[in-house]
This record gives structure tokens, sequence and C-alpha cells, in this order.
């Protein structure tokens, strides 16, 4: 259902814009559109990384002192390691499948990586607050540059 209100909202901004009204209903229609994309994000990434979110989510408002699972950090930065290029393939798929406006589709993609890149940072992040010193775990611990790197990708091999 997601997908189908993104696509009818963006079709019904395309006609507005090409008959220049830019009016109170735009505006309607452009926040229903952006709260569906959100709607799609956030399932987009639950479904693939569910576990990193609600860890995320849990543990970045606890004190440097307070105790995090460990074996969980572990297992999360190993699977999204041994995950990330092909989860990004799969988006990458789903969105151009799923979505008839290239345009809108190349909005709803950026929105979905920039999410998982702000959500893996916000583990990052955890994980240098609570460990001062590096945990066996942090060589599975993806460099942001890496996950940029691939994301460029898509964005460059699509601007056409």
């Amino acid at each position: 259902m997601t997908v189908f209100l993104i696509n009818n909202y963006d079709l019904i901004l395309t006609v507005f814009k090409e008959r220049a009204i830019l009016d109170e209903e735009f505006e309607t229609f452009e926040e229903m559109l952006n709260e569906e994309r959100a709607n799609f994000v956030d399932e987009a990434l639950k479904q693939r990384y569910g576990r990193l979110i609600v860890f995320v989510q849990s543990n970045e408002n606890l004190s440097e002192g307070d105790p995090i699972n460990e074996s969980l950090a572990s297992l999360l930065a190993r699977d999204f390691a041994g995950t990330w290029k092909s989860a990004l393939e799969e988006i990458n798929q789903e969105v151009l499948s799923s979505f008839s406006s290239f345009r809108n589709g190349m909005e709803v993609l950026k929105e979905v990586l920039t999410q998982l890149l702000l959500f893996y940072t916000r583990f990052q992040e955890i994980v240098k607050r609570h460990w001062k010193v590096p945990p066996a775990f942090a060589n599975d611990i993806v460099p942001t540059s890496a996950i940029l790197t691939e994301i460029k990708k898509y964005s460059t091999f699509y601007a056409v």
C-alpha cells in the first residue's frame, strides 16, 4: 500500500507542477508523499536491519558506564559486515522495481541509504563510547568511508 501511495502522490504532484498549481493542495500532497516515503524507508530498513535499529535506539542514550550486551553488538557488527553490500543491491533492486517514476525512485533510494548510513554511524558511536579499548569485534566494523563509496556508486550509476 505504501508503494501505491508514493507512486500516486508523486504522480499527482507532477501534474500539479505541470499545471503550475502550487497552493495548499500541493503542499498537502507533498507532506503525504514525504510521510509515505518515511514509512517505506522505515520498513525497508526494519526488514534487513531491525535488530541493529533496535540496538541503536535502546543503547544510544546510555551513559558510559551502563552495560551493553557485547555479544549482541559483536553479532550485529559481523552480520552487517557480511551482508551490507548485498543488502544495498537488494534495496536498489526493490526500489527500482517498485517506483514508476525514476526520479521518485532515486529520491526514495537516497533516503533509504542515508538512513542506513545514519543508523550504522550511530552504532559505531555507541561502540566507541562504551569500549575505551576497542573490543574484539572492532575489526568487523565496516568503515563509514567504505559504505559511502558504495552508496556513491548507486547515485553516480544512475546519474544520466
